[in-house]
């Protein structure tokens, strides 16, 4: 028979748990720190370029989905399926389409561009009211306990932004050769809180095989930002016409 090992002391015990929940949160609070430090970079960047003569340039804030600090020092990543996080990949979404739009002469702002942001969803909305936003993305990816449901799907609430949903959902569909889901209205606080035009895309299901492995791919990412660059360029150039 083996030796019988000592129980461990109850505060002992209590005190490791302690330094791990410590540990955690700290090294989460880095994360968001480090978030922000960037964000105020961004920001700094957009007011300068507004001293500049570029009053024409149309600005856009793009919102990577989740990202958020939960309860207890949770991060929300989102959807998590086939060892892919939600949070990762519309962050990286996010970026190539800020590129993609500075590349066409937009002013392009971020809400996040690390895994955590200091934002609330109503801040994200409040920081695109701030710097004169022209425009509000958000971009996330969809879920279902079934691995069946595929498409791209794009959201709205105030009617004015119903024209650049139905350009965005028509765009996508077509060229990445996603199923049809229509766009529909919903009261996501992003799309509820925002004075702007203002959508929330839920490109493919995270949760169907096929589009996870598409959805991984950095081509398909980058070829999305694309099309929703100048969806947005062709939907802006629109309006001006229509302000003319």
């Amino acid at each position: 028979m083996q030796p019988m090992l000592p129980p461990i002391p109850i505060r002992s015990a209590q005190k490791v748990r302690r330094r791990k929940r410590w540990r955690r949160a700290h090294l989460l609070t880095a994360l968001v720190l480090g978030g922000f430090v960037v964000f105020l970079w961004r920001i700094v960047t957009h007011l300068r370029l507004k001293n500049l003569p570029l009053e024409n340039r149309p600005v856009a804030v793009i919102d990577a989905g989740h990202g958020t600090m939960l309860a207890e020092g949770i991060l929300d990543t989102g959807a998590t399926r086939f060892g892919l996080r939600e949070a990762d990949l519309v962050m990286d979404l996010a970026e190539r389409l800020r590129r993609a739009l500075e590349q066409r002469g937009w002013v392009a702002i971020p809400t996040r561009d690390s895994a955590a942001t200091p934002l609330t969803l109503a801040q994200r909305t409040a920081l695109a009211q701030q710097v004169g936003a022209d425009v509000f993305v958000s971009l996330h990816l969809n879920s279902s306990p079934s691995p069946s449901p595929q498409g791209v799907s794009v959201f709205y609430w105030h009617p004015e932004s119903e024209p650049l949903a139905a350009l965005l959902q028509r765009r996508l569909s077509q060229r990445l050769r996603l199923r049809d889901r229509g766009i529909e209205r919903a009261t996501f606080t992003v799309l509820v809180t925002a004075t702007m035009p203002s959508v929330l895309v839920e490109l493919g299901f995270l949760s169907n095989p096929k589009e996870a492995q598409r959805l991984s791919d950095p081509a398909f990412r980058a070829q999305a930002a694309e099309v929703m660059a100048e969806a947005l360029g062709e939907w802006w150039a629109k309006r001006g016409e229509e302000r003319r």
